[in-house]
Parts: C-alpha cells; sequence; structure tokens
C-alpha cells in the first residue's frame, strides 16, 4: 500500500490512523523525513529481527510560502528548536513590529534584583545524575536536593516540577504544590514566591546525533527542551507579577541551567543550594564575549573546525572546493598540519623543501612489523583494483609474520630523522583499516550499520569457526589528513556506541553502561600510523572468508570524506595530541656506527602478488579504463533491460556504475536518459532517474535514509 493510500485512509482503519501522521509527512512536500539508515534497510528487506525504525522529522521553510506574512508568537524565540532550525538553514525571522507588541504585558523582565536562583550541581542535571548514590552515604543526590529544598523554604509555600516517576508526595512538608509538566499559561500561583524545578529533559542520545547533523549543537537541544521548560516552571510565581515587590527564589538542578535563568532576569543572584556541598566555580575571565551567546560560539567553532579539515582535503588533494572560497584560508591550515612538517635536521640535510607527494598512493607496504624502511608505496587506480588485489593475497597459504604488513598512510621516511614510519612521516591517508580481534559484533552487522558504505571483510591469520577474527577495509572518495582520519573514526565509533557496541577501553572507564556488548576492534589501531597484516588463508582453509559488503549492491560506495565531515556527528572539540607510534628496532647501533643496509630485493616476494595484480589493473590509461567502464556498464544493462521484472534494480545498477566511472551527475542523468530507450518499460525507467540520482548522493555518506 502506498503512503499516500495510509495518509488518507479512507475507511477510518485503526492500523492506518496510527501510521497516518507518519505518512502524511511523508508525502508531504513541506517535510524532511528521515529515518535510521541500518533499521530503513532491514525493514525494506523485509526482516522481521531487528527492524524497528525510528523516524525524524524536519518542517521546512515552504510550509509558510504563499502568506504575506507569518507571525510565530513564543517565548524566548531565539532559544526554541524552529528558531535553530530555520536559521540554520539561512531563514531569517525578525521581531514583529510596535503596533503586535504594544498590548504585551512586558517585553523583557525587570526587577532580576529580588531573585536569588539557587543550583543543586554543577554537573550537568539527567536522571541517572539524579539517581547516583553519594559516596558513604544512604542517599542519592535527589535524596540530598529534597533535603536542602526542605532546609531552604521551610514552612513557606513552594510550587515544584518534576519528572513523572516522582510521586505527588516527594516533598513530605505542608505549603508543596505540584505543577503540571506543562505548566504553560497557568496564572493561579503568583502569589507564591518559591518555584523549585527538578525534573531532567533531557532528549535520547539519538535526537542529539540527529540534529548535531543538521547543525544544532547539543547545548542548543539541551537549551530548547529543558532550559524553555524550566523557565516556563518559573514563570508560573510570583516572578510573573512584575508589581509583586517580594523577594523571590528559584532552586534548578545544575549551574549552567542557573546562568542561563540569570540571563533573562538582568540583576538576579546565582548562588549554590544550600547544603548540597556545591564549590562554586570562578567566575568567567573579564574578556568582552565574541558571541552572542555560548550555542552561537559553540556554533562558530564548529564551522570553523569543518572549514579547517574540509581545507585539509583541499591541502592534500590539491583541489580548492573550500580553500578558493576563503582567501589564506589554506595559508592557515598549511602551517598547522603535520602532514607538511619537516624537523630542522631533515630540512638542514635537504638541498630544498619538497612539498608531499600527490596522493595517488594508498598505503604503505612493509615486509614486517619489524621494518622500519618501506617496502613500496601502493599506487591507486581504483578501489575495485585494490580489492581485486586484497583478493588475489588472500589465498596465499603463508604464516601471519610473512604475509606483510600494510599501512593506509602514506610514509616519508625523510620527513624526521627520529622515526621512519610514525605519525612525524605521514604526508597523507587513504582508506579506513580497522582490525576486529573477536567481541560481540559480527561482520555482517558491523555492515548493516553503515548500509551505504562499500565494507571489505576477510579473516585473520588466527581466525577460527568458533572464534571468528577480521579485517575490514573501507575504501574513501579522496585522500586525507590525520585529523580528518582521526575524525572519521570517532564518527565511526560513535555509530558502534548507539547501536550498543563499546570498546575494551570504554568498558574499563565507563562500569555504568548497562549494555556491554564489546565491538571488538583493536582500538590502539584507529592511530594513523597503524599496519596491519595483509591477507591471507587461516590455518583451517574451511574457515576461511573473503566478503565484499558493495559487489552487487549499487548503493554502497566509497566512503565520502567531505559529505562525513559535513555533517558530523561528533562534537568537534580540540582533540588530544595522538601518541607517536613506536618503532622497534632492528638492532640498538652505537651513535657512531653505520646505518645498516637494508635492501627490499629479500622480502620483495612477499608482496609481489599484490604488487602483480594491482599493476595488471593499471594497464590502461585512466581514459581508456573509464570508458572500458561505461562500455561495460551499458552493455550489461542492454542484456537484461527488455526482460519484464529487471528494470528497475538495473537500471539503478547502471547508474551507480556509471558514478563509480567518474561521471558526474549531469552526465549520469544524460546517460539513463538514452539508455531508458533500451527498457521494457522506457517510461517507468525515465520517471526514477530523479529518485535515483538521490540515492546516488547517499552512497559513501553516514546520513540518514531519507524518503
Amino acid at each position: 500500500m502506498s503512503a499516500s493510500k495510509i495518509a488518507r485512509n479512507k475507511h477510518g482503519d485503526d492500523l492506518l490512523s496510527v501510521l497516518g501522521p507518519l505518512a502524511n509527512r511523508i508525502t508531504s512536500d513541506h517535510w524532511e523525513v528521515y529515518a535510521d539508515q541500518a533499521g530503513y534497510e532491514r525493514l525494506i528487506r523485509g526482516e522481521k529481527e531487528g527492524c524497528s525504525v525510528g523516524t525524524y522529522s524536519l518542517l521546512k521553510p515552504s510550509a509558510f510560502k504563499g502568506f504575506k506574512q507569518v507571525v510565530i508568537a513564543s517565548a524566548c524565540m531565539t532559544d526554541t528548536m524552529l528558531y535553530r532550525v530555520f536559521t540554520a538553514q539561512g531563514v531569517t525571522l525578525k521581531p514583529v513590529g510596535d503596533r503586535l507588541t504594544k498590548d504585551l504585558r512586558y517585553l523583557k523582565h525587570e526587577h532580576g534584583d529580588r531573585i536569588t536562583i539557587h543550583y543543586a550541581a554543577e554537573e550537568a542535571w539527567s536522571k541517572r545524575y539524579r539517581d547516583k548514590r553519594i559516596e558513604g552515604e544512604d542517599a542519592t543526590v535527589l535524596d540530598r536536593v529534597r533535603q536542602a529544598v526542605g532546609s531552604l523554604v521551610g514552612t513557606e509555600p513552594f510550587i515544584w516540577m518534576g519528572n513523572t516517576d516522582l510521586g505527588n508526595d516527594f516533598f513530605a512538608q505542608g505549603g508543596a504544590d505540584r505543577l503540571p509538566n506543562t505548566p504553560h499559561g497557568l496564572n493561579s500561583y503568583q502569589g507564591v514566591h518559591n518555584v523549585v524545578v527538578l525534573s531532567a529533559l533531557n532528549p535520547p542520545p539519538a535526537h542529539f546525533s540527529f540534529m548535531e547533523g543538521r547543525g544544532i549543537s547539543g547545548e542548543e537541544m539541551r537549551t530548547a527542551h529543558y532550559r524553555t521548560a524550566v523557565y516556563q516552571a518559573v514563570m508560573r510565581g510570583s516572578i510573573r507579577n512584575p508589581a509583586d515587590a517580594t523577594p523571590k527564589r528559584v532552586v534548578v538542578m545544575d549551574r549552567d541551567t542557573a546562568e542561563w535563568l540569570a540571563d533573562l532576569f538582568p540583576g538576579a543572584t546565582v548562588e549554590p543550594l544550600p547544603g548540597m556541598g556545591v564549590v562554586p566555580r570562578k567566575g568567567k575571565a573579564g574578556r568582552p564575549r565574541q558571541h552572542a551567546s555560548d550555542a552561537a560560539k559553540a556554533q562558530a567553532h564548529r564551522d570553523g573546525e569543518k572549514h579547517k579539515l574540509l581545507a585539509q582535503l583541499d591541502l592534500i588533494n590539491a583541489t580548492s572546493l573550500v580553500t578558493g572560497r576563503y582567501p589564506f584560508l589554506d595559508q592557515e591550515v598549511r602551517a598547522e598540519m603535520r602532514e607538511f612538517a619537516r624537523d630542522d635536521i631533515s630540512l638542514r640535510e635537504g638541498d630544498s623543501v619538497t612539498a608531499s607527494p600527490p596522493p595517488l598512493t594508498c598505503g604503505t607496504a612493509f615486509g614486517s612489523i619489524y621494518d622500519p624502511v618501506p617496502l613500496d608505496h601502493v599506487d591507486y587506480e581504483d578501489d575495485d583494483a585494490f580489492v581485486a588485489g586484497l583478493l588475489a593475497l588472500h589465498e596465499r597459504v603463508v604464516a601471519k609474520e610473512d604475509a606483510g604488513v600494510f599501512s593506509p598512510a602514506h610514509f616519508d621516511p625523510d620527513k624526521t630523522t627520529e622515526t621512519g614510519r610514525g605519525l612525524g612521516n605521514v604526508t597523507h591517508l587513504r582508506g579506513i583499516w580497522l582490525d576486529n580481534d573477536g567481541g560481540d559484533l559480527t561482520h555482517a552487522a558491523f555492515a548493516d550499520l553503515f548500509p551505504y558504505l562499500r565494507i571489505v571483510v576477510w579473516n585473520t591469520a588466527s581466525s577460527t569457526a568458533a572464534l571468528p577474527r577480521w579485517r575490514a577495509f573501507i575504501p574513501t572518495t579522496c585522500a586525507m589528513s590525520m585529523d580528518v582520519h582521526a575524525l572519521i573514526m570517532g564518527q565511526i565509533e560513535r555509530v558502534l556506541n548507539r547501536a550498543g557496541f563499546w570498546g575494551t577501553r570504554q568498558l574499563a572507564k565507563r562500569p555504568g553502561i548497562k549494555d556491554r556488548r564489546c565491538h571488538g576492534f583493536d582500538e590502539s589501531k584507529f592511530n594513523a600510523a597503524s599496519l596491519f597484516y595483509l591477507p591471507c588463508q587461516p590455518k583451517d582453509p574451511r574457515d576461511a572468508f573473503f566478503i565484499d559488503y558493495g559487489d552487487g549492491d549499487p548503493k554502497r560506495g566509497p566512503l565520502d570524506l567531505h559529505q562525513w565531515v559535513e555533517t558530523c556527528i561528533l562534537s568537534l572539540r580540540p582533540d588530544p595530541e595522538p601518541v607517536a607510534a613506536v618503532v622497534p628496532a632492528l638492532v640498538a647501533p652505537s651513535p657512531t656506527a653505520a646505518k645498516p643496509m637494508l635492501t627490499t630485493t629479500a622480502v620483495c616476494t612477499k608482496l609481489q602478488a599484490m604488487r602483480d595484480a594491482l599493476k595488471a589493473q593499471a594497464a590502461q590509461t585512466s581514459v581508456g579504463w573509464r570508458e572500458a567502464r561505461i562500455s561495460a556498464a551499458i552493455e550489461r544493462w542492454r542484456e537484461t533491460a527488455p526482460i519484464p521484472g529487471t528494470g528497475h534494480a538495473g537500471f539503478f545498477t547502471l547508474a551507480a556504475a556509471l558514478q563509480r566511472a567518474g561521471l558526474d551527475e549531469a552526465d549520469i542523468r544524460s546517460k539513463l536518459y538514452d539508455e531508458a530507450g533500451y527498457a521494457h518499460s522506457t517510461r517507468e525507467r525515465r520517471s526514477e532517474i530523479k529518485g535515483i540520482l538521490t540515492s546516488l548522493r547517499r552512497r559513501g555518506t553516514l546520513g540518514r535514509a531519507a524518503r
């Protein structure tokens, strides 16, 4: 049944009435509807296990198109989610004129000097923190708050608001009157001078991740959902009446909320709640604010970090997608990048300073983990060729130690004299490599979490059917810097955590995690200079596997680095400097001893199969390669196009193959219109082109599956 029929529900079906609101949004031109990508893909495949899907809907500004004027009334308007979402999309919302404001009770709050705002904790308030037991006492933080509030207000009446899991008799003393959880417009308590807000109103973690991808920070989310609700509760008391000169007390649960509230009431005093043992923080430095709010400051930092990361991609790949729009940004970013830095000794010993090599390599091969000198830098031709080389290596029957090792980083041994393959030697990286030592996460489940990525997995030498161990390779759309690599690894880990899988280090640091499933990835190898053993057969050949999640699935593509930076789901806080990789020495020579002569011929045969496979694929010129790929894709399409029932899947496969061959969107659209003429139903195929192009844009992204 189509979404439009579900939305209409002309027969009044009970089930369809539940699905109707979602169907209305999906079919509407004024809503953008998103779904969790892993659950969405399981749903459309018809799987029953774990196929629940959470959706997110954003109202588009086009909903107001056609109106001469639209007036939106709200308290704390600039802190609402509607305001944040619309302004993030470039919509300008202006204050209304005097004609509409003259009858308002007030436009801003005065008499803040009458108000004292107490806060219970320095830490952000949540149910988890609320229910935390106090060390050395048989009481929780919430118990302490109840005692402290009772001591503060004594026998005076007060109104309070709290989560629904708190009973109406939470406060034992008389004079405590509970507010409804949505107290907007309630005017019957204007004679009460004490207000207590206990509520913890944080959205689920998935909401934070989704909105961060839309340019809304976590602090903006907390303010829109939690702090504005605190404001509504506070405004039920005597603070609502500007003529009431009685001193007033407000109790909120954390300092950040107290200070946000105090900004709305200039002159208000912010103090710790007596009896909580809270140590006040030092005041903020006296330097004038550069941003209108903390949210604006956070957004500016986030945007600045994204521009720097995108500029790094430009500098690594010799493009100008970002640096061309921001003069001098390339010089500033380049000066801070370790990829372009060379130590003083290497500069003095060299005749000139040379730029890093162009990113035409996809990594560095070494004969063993003990070799400081690269065996070879592997040239990049295309993803299929590289995967074919890995598959050829996988057929080998060799000991793990003889398999050779590989890093997605390009190492320049001359960049620094301290190391040969440390972080100081990296000029760029290409592709994401992961090493899974065995955990609760299968490679199929891992691939399911990223349904738009091409993920290649294979067994390790020690893998068995009972204890599978595996490595994963994810191609990227271009080369990257170490900072971008760290960002991508962080986002992958965030997705794993959201799905309930954690690393051993995370589990050790956070004993409070209830779902303690381990993803099994070696966290030490999230480092940009990490080495990975190359593919080979396991001890028992029956335990071997090599799976290309992407072969035959045109929805999957290489990880789109620019998209992952643009729609980053991390907070982009400054990261600590990574620890340099330690390279074990072959010999400990004396300071005066001559450097050992290392040759590559002795170990070259260990990786000959991979090198031969890659070089065989590079026989054609890039132009000839592209034309051959286009011709092959069209030939496959024309063989099946006239067959009824195969057109939809075959047409999408053709489009994906054209994209992999390097055609841009305009050329793909033109080819598809031409090739639709060979289909059994030309009209149906041409009607699908717009949707196909939309789907192709999602290949390789971290984004949600859209309607």
